[in-house]
């Protein structure tokens, strides 16, 4: 069926500003499929296509011959079988904790966290930083007090919570909620949250400690962490009054995300989150290849993939600082890596790399990235301030030394030339 003339009209000018503004999408097929160098995607451990996964989830198939298909229902209306149920206790062992909500994906959950468990009359505080699905879930709630404070700044989150209990007698007096919402590793920046020292912040403040924190583990599950189980528990702070929210879509290389947290906000998501009561569950092959991804994250292949990739990282760092264009190129802001050479907790670095170009300069960057055969991703404004246009790299475990010189070599080469060529303009003048 023709759609009317007047919404063709409407969806060729929205098409056409989100091409001006650099934000169009199309679908693409990956990287190995395009012949490119994956620096996009967040396969940081290649547990996609691992030999290890594969096994397991074919043996996840081949002792439950008679599996349903599909769930056939909503959780709440016949869909929640003994498999979902049994693998949401696995995730909550996992992850330290005592109970978990599955969900089919990392937006799912985040839109029934800040959808339903905010009432009216609480608050809710959040990093600038945080992702789309918790904004958009932030926006479906009822919260009447939302505020954002300045990025992994904990001075910032403490005067705005000071400032929230002066004006909000209900929340000074313990009887009204604060919401923290954070990511434990931002995926624009590549740094983690200083959620340690958030926390006793937080503590100082409320004194009735009438507050949660609620930590988005999407770029963290599977890299960090005992076995890989997070950011939270490298902490040690899975006992402490935080909700998390792990993605099992990146790192671990399956679908879908979990809600670990105290059994009673289990039941009431289960309750008032309405695009869970709303869906239907998740079937047994997404269920099986969660848990073969999950086993090898705990497992020797693992181990060895998270000390591969960190490896990978570190190797980055090297090349680039000890690249002899490096100081030149640093020097002129033409290219800047925040993250370089940064260890964010104990040694750990995160494999997801900010490449912050000049102004107008990011588009340009990509482009070369493509014609040397590398996946990467350019970030405009106004996705970024003007001030930030990136491309966004991300670093996986399979990327051979080869690979990592060559990015390094490409774009030292890249900056170099925009170097001479600002040079050249400045001598004209």
């Amino acid at each position: 069926m023709e759609p009317p003339l007047s919404l063709l009209r409407l969806l060729q000018a929205g098409l056409e500003r989100r091409r001006q503004q650099g934000q169009y999408f199309s679908l693409v097929p990956s990287a190995s499929q395009q012949g490119l160098v994956d620096f996009g995607s967040n396969d940081t451990l290649c547990l996609r296509s691992n030999d290890s996964v594969r096994k397991r989830f074919l043996n996840e198939l081949e002792a439950n011959p008679n599996f349903p298909l599909g769930a056939g229902a909503s959780r709440v209306l016949g869909g929640s079988d003994c498999h979902v149920m049994e693998l949401e206790r696995y995730l909550a062992d996992y992850h330290g904790a005592e109970d978990s909500l599955f969900f089919n994906s990392g937006y799912e959950a985040n839109m029934a966290i800040y959808g339903s468990l905010p009432q009216r009359g609480d608050a809710i505080v959040h990093d600038e930083m945080i992702h789309a699905s918790i904004r958009d879930g932030i926006r479906a709630g009822r919260a009447s007090i939302v505020q954002s404070f300045e990025h992994n700044d904990v001075a910032s989150l403490g005067q705005l919570i000071d400032n929230i209990t002066k004006s909000s007698p209900a929340i000074l007096g313990g009887s009204q909620t604060v919401f923290v919402a954070l990511e434990s590793i931002y995926s624009m920046e590549g740094d983690t949250a200083p959620v340690t020292e958030m926390l006793a912040k937080v503590k100082s403040i409320l004194p009735a400690q009438n507050f949660v924190f609620v930590v988005d583990e999407a770029h963290s599950t599977g890299i960090v962490g005992p076995q890989g189980s997070g950011y939270i528990r490298h902490l040690g702070l899975e006992r402490e009054a935080i909700i998390q929210m792990h993605s099992y879509a990146k790192a671990p290389g399956a679908l879908g995300a979990v809600v670990i947290c105290h059994p009673m906000v289990k039941d009431f998501l289960t309750n008032y989150g309405r695009n869970f009561i709303y869906s239907t569950g998740p079937t047994f092959p997404t269920i099986a290849t969660v848990r073969a991804c999950v086993e090898t994250l705990r497992g020797e292949e693992g181990q060895r993939l998270r000390q591969q990739l960190q490896n990978r990282v570190r190797m980055f760092h090297e090349f680039v600082t000890r690249h002899p264009h490096w100081n030149a190129v640093k020097r002129s802001g033409v290219l800047s890596i925040p993250t370089l050479n940064s260890k964010n907790v104990d040694e750990f670095h995160c494999p997801v790399v900010p490449l912050i170009t000049s102004t107008g300069l990011c588009r340009s960057l990509q482009e070369e990235s493509l014609q040397h055969g590398f996946l990467t991703h350019g970030l405009h404004f106004p996705v970024v301030p003007r001030t930030g246009e990136r491309v966004r790299l991300v670093i996986h475990a399979g990327n051979t030394t080869e690979e990592l010189h060559n990015l390094v070599n490409m774009l030292m080469a890249w900056a170099s030339k925009k170097v001479s060529a600002i040079t050249r303009r400045r001598t004209s003048l």
